[in-house]
Parts: C-alpha cells; sequence; structure tokens
C-alpha cells in the first residue's frame, strides 16, 4: 500500500475470504482492526461514549456429562469436549480487579453467564475462554461449549446471542476458530463475532483458527495488562493485541505464527 511511516493503525474492512486473512501477519509494525463495514464503523462509534466496569470471565466449563441428548451430540458433530485446565488460570489473571467476576466449572453454564452478564449495566468486557464450535454453513447453530446445565444443554448459540443484549466494550471470544462462520455475498462473515457485536459489544476478539492453550493463555494475559493495566497509561484494544501477539512471538516456544497471528479484532480499534 506504500503506506507513510507516520500511519500507525489499519482499519480493514475485508471482503469475502480475505476476512480470514491475518493481516497483523502481513504487517506487524501497525495496530489492525476489521470492520464489516464504514456504515457500522460510524453506528459503533456513536455508542462508545459510555464505559463499562469489570471483566466477566468465564473459564474451564465443567464437560462432564454422562448422558448427553441426542439433540445436544448432533449440533456439536459428536465431538468429546476435553477438558481446558490452562483457561480456568486465564479466567482468573484476566478477571483478577476489584468489581470483576469469574465463573469457573458448573458456575460456567450458559444460563448462569447471561444472568450475571444481566446484572450490571456495561461491562468493560466479558471474556469466555472454552471451546468453539463452528459450523460454517449453518452459522446460526454454531455455539460456544460452556458447562452443562442440569437438562444437558451446554451451547450457548449464535442465533440465541443475536436476541440476547451483552452489553460490553469488549467480548473476547478465547476459544478455537470463533473469527470463522457462513461468507454471505454482501454481508460479509455470518457468525459468532456478528452475534456478539449486535448483541452490545463494539469490539470482539476472536481467532481465526484453532488455538493452543497455553500460548493463548499467554496472550490473553498480556493483552489485559496493556489494556487495563493495574496502573499507568491505558493502550486501546487494536495497540495491546499488536503488542500482545509481539510479546508471544519473543517466546521461542510460541515464535511460529501459528501461536499468535490468529488472534484478530473486529470493531472499533481504541
Amino acid at each position: 500500500l506504500a503506506l507513510e511511516s507516520r500511519t500507525q493503525r489499519l482499519l480493514i474492512s475485508p471482503d469475502g475470504v480475505l476476512g480470514y486473512v491475518p493481516f497483523a501477519l502481513l504487517d506487524p509494525s501497525r495496530h489492525v482492526a476489521y470492520m464489516p463495514s464504514m456504515a457500522t464503523h460510524r453506528v459503533l462509534r456513536q455508542e462508545r461514549s459510555t464505559r463499562g466496569t469489570g471483566v466477566l470471565a468465564l473459564g474451564d466449563p465443567d464437560y462432564r456429562w454422562k448422558t448427553v441428548p441426542a439433540k445436544a451430540v448432533a449440533v456439536r458433530g459428536g465431538m468429546e469436549l476435553v477438558p481446558l485446565p490452562a483457561t480456568r488460570v486465564e479466567a482468573r489473571l484476566v478477571g483478577n480487579l476489584e468489581g470483576d467476576v469469574v465463573l469457573l466449572d458448573k458456575e460456567a453454564t450458559p444460563k448462569h453467564f447471561l444472568h450475571t452478564v444481566s446484572t450490571r449495566k456495561r461491562w468493560a468486557a466479558v471474556h469466555l475462554a472454552c471451546h468453539g464450535l463452528i459450523d460454517p454453513e449453518r452459522p446460526m447453530r454454531s455455539a460456544l461449549g460452556l458447562a452443562f446445565e442440569d437438562n444437558g444443554s451446554n451451547l450457548l448459540v449464535c442465533a440465541d446471542i443475536f436476541q440476547r443484549r451483552i452489553p460490553a466494550d469488549l467480548a473476547v471470544l478465547s476459544a478455537c476458530d470463533t473469527g470463522r462462520g457462513k461468507i454471505v455475498r454482501g454481508e460479509g462473515i455470518v457468525g459468532l463475532t456478528r452475534a456478539f457485536m449486535f448483541a452490545g459489544a463494539p469490539r470482539v476478539l476472536v481467532s481465526l483458527w484453532k488455538v493452543d492453550d497455553e500460548a493463548t493463555q499467554a496472550l490473553m494475559v498480556k493483552f489485559y495488562e496493556l489494556w487495563r493495566p493495574k496502573k499507568g497509561p491505558r493502550l486501546g484494544a487494536a495497540a495491546a493485541l499488536k503488542q500482545a501477539q509481539a510479546y508471544v512471538r519473543t517466546q521461542k516456544q510460541w515464535s511460529h505464527p501459528y501461536y499468535w497471528a490468529a488472534w484478530v479484532l473486529w470493531g472499533l480499534p481504541d
């Protein structure tokens, strides 16, 4: 693009499959954010005046269930949801300030999460560290796998999110493939990212492929240290993501782009 050196930020509205390109890997020197359209950008900027408080962090859901209903198996494609122990540490570390709420184990159900979301007018962030179950052909059935409820349900489904209100400055979907969905001509990628934006989050941090548990934990912890520091200056979401990716990249065991380049920010960069 022959950009001037003083250009620090790229705001990209990708068409079609370009939404799956990790532009931060192409140009790691700049802050990068994705936007469905410039019309969406204008709407989101109008809604950013009110800042939320506290982080609602969910992690290490209890996936133990002996008799999974046939319907749930069909939606999940018959996959067994294995425990994600690193997400327990991740949730506790990102939700470690006064006013934060952390949901773990049996508390990390869809019903409990949605109830807790409703107890505050607006959150600084909602952070879900769990399994992502993506259906690219039927994106409304894509879901986040949370802890099982008494009735055997454990899915926070894309279609339901569209009908909910999840007011937060930022939604972090710390799971595999959460930035994927169905590519619809004239609409872009329809899936979990769009659902959380529609539900009230002007910034959504998602992944483009299956991510490593330990590297993701390190990246997320560093991101929150920069985006919501205990003291000192605060970075915008795009700038914090750039530096968090750079931090993970400098670790010898995670230097390959597989470990850090999957993470992309949709929505407002600041």
